[in-house]
């Protein structure tokens, strides 16, 4: 996962080539199309590598279909929230992702119990990722100022339903492997993986061709075609971080999932900081401490 963050943040924040050029990549469904069809390419290789009978696990595609769907929805209403709002101040709401996660898994889930521990344990870490981001500091530009007014309520409305959707996909995974494994079959990563990317990827493919991004990227490509190559790199890493992933999810369940997650974040982030010589301020160090 940090091999995959840094070398998107390379060419995002660099730009194509490695270099601080005008043109920057900013065709994130096209990295979703590619990463997630490789994904489910990978996936469906091991089941069928395994002997696995059923793709589905038993379930009805309609199941994965929905937590698909949710899944697509987080990742793009991430992507349209930054049209409005800051990126600060997205990170800052997203950091309560966990929250929805845990009580989506007792909404979709009637014999999951919410304990002190647990809750104890999802404040401490959304706290820690509040204080973290508080503390970065940076140099505001005019148009990155904190204004209460009719978009920022839009992009933090935006943002806001993107929690919702983390909220769902997760904990309905959960609630997916419980049927089916009611009904004697087992779940496994790998299941996961095959058809929340396969899903995502048709739900990301058909919005690219809707909005013409799919040929804007061709565009692109051509005039530079080293991206690709960085690209690669991306989809490999991808592959074999989400395999952890959902292997996690099935086993552990979502809320787990989110905890380990933002610890790779973390480290992901102390490796960027070593990377591109960013810098930590000594608030930010009690954040990544809780």
């Amino acid at each position: 996962w940090a091999l995959e963050h840094v070398t998107k943040e390379t060419y995002i924040s660099e730009g194509a080539d490695g270099k601080r050029v005008e043109e920057k990549f900013v065709f994130e469904t096209c990295i979703v199309i590619m990463t997630a069809f490789s994904n489910a390419l990978l996936a469906f290789c091991i089941l069928k590598a395994k002997g696995e009978q059923s793709l589905t696990a038993g379930a009805p595609a309609k199941e994965w279909i929905f937590a698909a769907f949710a899944y697509f929805g987080s990742h793009m209403m991430n992507y349209m929230s930054l049209r409005y709002i800051i990126y600060p101040l997205q990170v800052l709401v997203k950091s309560c992702k966990a929250i929805p996660v845990m009580f989506g898994e007792v909404i979709f889930e009637s014999h999951v119990k919410l304990t002190p521990a647990k809750v104890v344990s999802v404040l401490m870490l959304t706290l820690g990722l509040i204080v973290f981001s508080v503390a970065q500091k940076s140099k505001k530009k005019e148009d990155e100022e904190v204004k209460l007014d009719t978009k920022m309520l839009l992009g933090l409305l935006i943002v806001l339903l993107a929690l919702v959707c983390d909220g769902i996909y997760g904990p309905y995974q959960n609630k997916i492997k419980t049927r089916a494994e009611a009904n004697g079959f087992k779940v496994s990563g790998f299941h996961n993986m095959f058809n929340m990317n396969l899903y995502q990827g048709s739900f990301a493919l058909a919005y690219a061709l809707v909005t013409g991004e799919l040929f804007s990227v061709m565009g692109f490509f051509q005039r530079h075609p080293d991206v690709l190559v960085k690209l690669i790199w991306v989809g490999i890493a991808m592959c074999f971080g989400q395999i952890f992933i959902f292997m996690t999810q099935a086993s552990f369940g979502a809320l787990v999932v989110t905890k380990i997650t933002t610890v790779r974040k973390l480290i992901t982030v102390l490796f960027s900081v070593w990377y591109f010589g960013h810098s930590i301020q000594p608030l930010q160090w009690v954040g990544i401490a809780m």
